[in-house]
């Protein structure tokens, strides 16, 4: 029974995305890949904004709305770009950021990181965005040279920026912890064995 309504909701999110393209191309001049594109982009995101808003709510649940929305917003800032980890279907997907972020989560409680370690992890996260971003798979298609670089450099400066803010939370907030623990999730996601070779 649940399974049927994710399968109506998937159909509802795509229709609805279909409809909203079809409206653009009728006022502007798209070709057809150009207008699949948009769709494809339009459904990917209406999808995380309903996983994202749903792992806040189950967290908020908890009595850990502030600490989802720190996860939430650091996913936000640094996946788009450096692209990893993938799931065949939007259920998986959503099952294994659940559980990712409550390893964060329990991290970030449960263990204690000294100055000098919360900097090394954080050291060991940005090299590794800078070693291996963006990560292309059929998940993350992207081609072009111009574009690919873009997205290591943003996905590198937004992992530099939240590493600074967390040193400089270190000894103001416990906040830290849960910063440093989710860019390194983020940045160890990025080796996994599902790539796509047909594209490099």
């Amino acid at each position: 029974m649940k399974l049927k309504k994710y399968k109506r909701v998937i159909k509802m999110v795509k229709s609805v995305s279909k409809r909203i393209i079809q409206s653009i191309s009728i006022n502007e001049k798209y070709n057809k890949d150009e207008l699949e594109q948009m769709e494809y982009a339009l459904v990917t995101i209406l999808f995380e904004l309903m996983k994202m808003i749903s792992l806040i709510i189950i967290f908020s649940l908890f009595g850990y709305f502030k600490e989802a929305t720190i996860i939430v917003g650091i996913m936000c800032l640094v996946n788009p770009f450096i692209g990893g980890y993938h799931e065949d279907t939007q259920i998986k997907c959503f099952i294994a950021t659940l559980l990712l972020a409550a390893g964060k989560l329990i991290l970030s409680l449960q263990c204690n990181l000294s100055f000098l370690s919360n900097c090394i992890l954080i050291f060991l996260s940005i090299f590794c965005v800078w070693n291996q971003a963006p990560v292309i798979n059929s998940k993350m298609p992207i081609t072009r040279p111009k574009l690919i670089k873009k997205n290591r450099v943003r996905g590198l400066r937004n992992l530099i920026i939240l590493g600074l803010l967390s040193i400089v939370l270190y000894n103001y907030s416990s906040y830290y912890s849960l910063i440093t623990w989710t860019i390194l999730f983020e940045a160890i996601l990025m080796f996994n064995k599902r790539e796509y070779k047909g594209i490099i």
